[in-house]
């Protein structure tokens, strides 16, 4: 899977999420771990788009809830 693909996915999903625009500062720790995470979600069921994947992993990773990652 092409992680600069996913990176961007992950950039322009954060950019959403931001009231004035500008992206919200992510360490490269965590936007590891969310590549990881995607890449895994991913691959556990393949017909589930990739933007629906990263979107879920973000908003998770904003908002704490659902499974600790």
């Amino acid at each position: 899977m092409n992680r600069n693909f996913i990176i961007k996915l992950i950039h322009s999903t954060l950019a959403q999420y931001d009231d004035m625009g500008t992206e919200r500062n992510i360490s490269p720790e965590d936007l590891d771990t969310l590549i990881d995470k995607c890449e895994r979600e991913h691959l556990k069921d393949l017909t589930q788009p990739l933007y629906e994947v990263v979107h879920d992993a973000v908003y998770n990773y904003l908002t704490e809830d659902g499974e600790p990652w």
